[in-house]
C-alpha cells in the first residue's frame, strides 16, 4: 500500500514537472499569405515548429525572432521577443533584441524601457546595453541619464569608441564644445568610426566655438551618416537573415566588385525561385554583357521591352550596352541608339541619366 502510494506521488510529481517544463506560448507565425518568399518562409516554419515542439526552450524562440528581425519583419520579431522576455526575464539577449527592434520601429519610449531592463540583468563585463542606452538618452535629451550609463559602460570596458563618442556628444549637446573637441579630435577615433562621423561632430563643435575655418575643414571631411553600432548579437542576427532579398544584395555586391562569375551563380539561383523578378532579370542581362555575351544580353533586354514598351530603365540599359559595344558604333547604329534615348525623352523629358548618355553619344 505504501509502495503504491509512493508510485502515485512520483507519477504526479514528474507529470507536474513535465507540464511545467513544456509550458510556454505558441510560436508567433505570420498571417497566411503575408510572407511569400520561397526561401524565407520554410525557415520561419522550421523555427516556429521547433518552438511549438519545445515551448519552454529558449533557443528556438530566439532563432525565430532573429529570423523575423533579419528579414525586416519587425512586428513579428517584436512579438516573438516579447514572448521570450516574458518567459526568460533574466536573459539579457531578449531585452536587448526587443529594444533594438522597437527602436527601429520608432517606438522610442518602449525601446528605452526595454533597454533599461537589459541594463538591470547585464553581467559585470557587458558594456553594450549601457552605451546604447546612453546614446538613446542623448537623442531624447536626458543627458544626466546618458552620462550615468556611459560611466557604467566605461567602468566595464574602459575608453571604448562608443564611450568616447557618447561623451563627446554629451559635451556638445550641453554647451561645452571645447570639451567635445578635446575628446573627439583623436586620430584613432576618427579612423575607427566610419563615414566621417567624427568630423560631423567636430564641425558642429568648432562652429559652436566660433572657429568657422576649422568647422568648414571638418565638414569638408564629414560624411552624412550616423554609425550603426553593432551589439554582441548583431552577427547572430545577420546569420539568420535569409530570403530572396539577401540573394539580391549578394548579386549587387558581386556585380559592383566585378565578380561576375559569382554573380551569375546567384542570379541563376534567384531565378529558380522567381523567374519574373524585373530587377533580377535586368541584372541577368547586365551580367551577360559583362561576361561578353552580347547577343544574350540584347535578347534579354528586348524581351523586357516587348513586355513593357514604357520601361525607360531598361531602355537606358540597352542604350548603354550599345554605346559600350564596338559593333554598334557605325553612324547607322548610333542613330538607332539615339532613337532609343529619344523614346525615353518622349515619356520622361527630364530624365537626367538619359541626358548624360545623349551627351556621350557621338555626333558624327
Amino acid at each position: 500500500m505504501v509502495m503504491r502510494f509512493a508510485i502515485v506521488i512520483a507519477v504526479l510529481f514528474f507529470g507536474f514537472v513535465f507540464m511545467f517544463y513544456d509550458s510556454g506560448n505558441s510560436a508567433i507565425r505570420p498571417i497566411a499569405g503575408k510572407v511569400t518568399d520561397p526561401i524565407l518562409l520554410p525557415v520561419i516554419e522550421k523555427f516556429a515548429d521547433a518552438v511549438d515542439a519545445s515551448p519552454s526552450q529558449p533557443n528556438p524562440r530566439m532563432q525565430l525572432g532573429m529570423t523575423y528581425e533579419g528579414a525586416g519583419l519587425s512586428q513579428l520579431a517584436e512579438a516573438t521577443y516579447a514572448q521570450y522576455v516574458e518567459q526568460f526575464p533574466e536573459r539579457l539577449i531578449g531585452w536587448y533584441r526587443v529594444a533594438i527592434v522597437q527602436h527601429r520601429m520608432g517606438e522610442v519610449e518602449k525601446a528605452i524601457q526595454s533597454l533599461e531592463n537589459a541594463t538591470e540583468v547585464a553581467g559585470e563585463n557587458m558594456d553594450a546595453p549601457h552605451w546604447q542606452l546612453g546614446f538613446w538618452y542623448i537623442d531624447v535629451g536626458n543627458f544626466e541619464g546618458a552620462a550615468k550609463q556611459v560611466a557604467i559602460a566605461d567602468s566595464k570596458r574602459s575608453n571604448s569608441v562608443q564611450v568616447q563618442i557618447a561623451r563627446g556628444r554629451i559635451a556638445l549637446e550641453t554647451g561645452d564644445p571645447e570639451s567635445a573637441i578635446e575628446i573627439l579630435d583623436n586620430n584613432r577615433l576618427i579612423e575607427q568610426i566610419p563615414d566621417g562621423y567624427v568630423y560631423q561632430l567636430l564641425g558642429r563643435a568648432y562652429r559652436a566655438t566660433g572657429d568657422e575655418e576649422k568647422s568648414r575643414e571638418a565638414w569638408n571631411r564629414a560624411g552624412q551618416k550616423k554609425p550603426k553600432w553593432a551589439d554582441p548579437w548583431t552577427k547572430n542576427v545577420v546569420t539568420h537573415t535569409v530570403g530572396l532579398n539577401v540573394l539580391r544584395q549578394e548579386i549587387l555586391k558581386h556585380m559592383r566588385a566585378g565578380e561576375f562569375a559569382m554573380a551569375r551563380q546567384i542570379i541563376d539561383e534567384y531565378l529558380v525561385f522567381n523567374k519574373e523578378a524585373l530587377a533580377i532579370r535586368r541584372l541577368d542581362a547586365a551580367c551577360d554583357l559583362e561576361q561578353g555575351k552580347i547577343d544574350s544580353a540584347l535578347k534579354k533586354y528586348a524581351i523586357l521591352l516587348l513586355e513593357n514598351p514604357k520601361d525607360t530603365f531598361t531602355m537606358r540599359l540597352l542604350a548603354t550596352l550599345r554605346m559600350r559595344t564596338k559593333q554598334f558604333q557605325s553612324p547607322e547604329e548610333v542613330a538607332i541608339t539615339k532613337g532609343i534615348l529619344d523614346t525615353i525623352f518622349t515619356m520622361t523629358p527630364d530624365d537626367e541619366k538619359a541626358k548624360a548618355l545623349l551627351d556621350r553619344l557621338p555626333t558624327k
